[in-house]
């Protein structure tokens, strides 16, 4: 699975526990909708770090409990 790919299954993830919408985490991170749609639709082959730290920031999650998933084990990951 690809690096973005694996992101964007988690984000959703943590979203659709969260209760959040797209929309709203647009608006919590001030980042644009063409941003998130092409992490969702996984048109980028990389997503930038700071991007990743202000979602997340957003989401009230740190890096190492987000990245903790066997979905980022570098056995599961084409890099």
């Amino acid at each position: 699975m690809k690096i973005n790919k694996a992101f964007a299954l988690k984000l959703s993830k943590i979203m659709y526990e969260k209760g959040i919408s797209k929309y709203k985490l647009e608006k919590k991170t001030g980042l644009s909708h063409a941003t998130f749609r092409n992490i969702f639709n996984e048109v980028n082959s990389d997503i930038m770090f700071s991007t990743i730290i202000n979602i997340l920031s957003a989401l009230g999650i740190e890096l190492k409990d987000f990245f903790d998933d066997e979905l980022f084990d570098y056995k599961n990951l084409d890099y």
